[in-house]
């Protein structure tokens, strides 16, 4: 069996990286640190993302660079395809491509609050009994054309939660298996929006999806 064909679900997902043949950069949420010296501060949720990630960039031939999401203005974003982790609470680039695609989102979606509604649906997380530790949490998983490149060549994909247990756990959309092949039937090569539903044990996720959306074609 050939790698492109145990890979294929995975091409097929990352399939508009692979046509424009741009380089990725992988956006991390970033804070400051509590003095001005100190290095900006990120989620071990995302860096566990970024480490299930990379392999599968490197199996399929994506070629990818890390970047700050405190130290990303428009005109970097512009020439590469955007993978952003993290949702506009928390990421200034996810808070600000949302922000520039809001009018050609297939659903309306409201993230001010620490749900994800759309519609009359909300999706919003559950706790144990004592109210600590998150049981279930939701997610996003954006694939559209990035809105800060205007030749309109590269792509944008956006993964968060409502909580970093939902950013990890929609991550599995696109690089599991068994879930990134389920979607790309669902969505086939269209830009979509796909709503995803996490049970968390621990660091271990049951994820699956819950709703997908279409963006209007090009």
């Amino acid at each position: 069996m050939t790698a492109a064909w145990k890979t294929r679900a995975e091409r097929r997902m990352w399939r508009p990286i692979l046509k424009n043949g741009r380089p990725l950069k992988l956006v991390l949420t970033c804070r400051k640190g509590p003095f001005p010296r100190s290095t900006h501060r990120t989620s071990i949720n995302e860096v566990r993302v970024l480490l299930e990630f990379t392999p599968i960039f490197e199996s399929i031939g994506i070629e990818y660079k890390i970047t700050d999401s405190l130290e990303a203005p428009d005109t970097e974003l512009s020439s590469a395809n955007l993978l952003v982790l993290g949702g506009p609470a928390v990421n200034d680039v996810s808070r600000r491509t949302f922000g520039a695609i809001q009018d050609t989102l297939p659903v309306s979606i409201n993230l001010e609050e620490v749900a994800i509604t759309i519609a009359n649906r909300r999706y919003a997380p559950e706790y144990d009994s004592e109210g600590q530790k998150v049981v279930k949490d939701y997610g996003l998983v954006v694939r559209c054309q990035n809105p800060f490149d205007p030749s309109h060549k590269t792509a944008a994909f956006i993964v968060m939660g409502c909580h970093g247990f939902g950013t990890a756990g929609s991550a599995q959309l696109l690089r599991d298996r068994n879930l990134a092949r389920q979607l790309a039937a669902e969505v086939d090569q269209r830009d979509f929006v796909a709503i995803a539903e996490i049970r968390v044990h621990g660091y271990e996720y049951d994820t699956r999806i819950i709703e997908s959306f279409l963006f209007p074609r090009r």
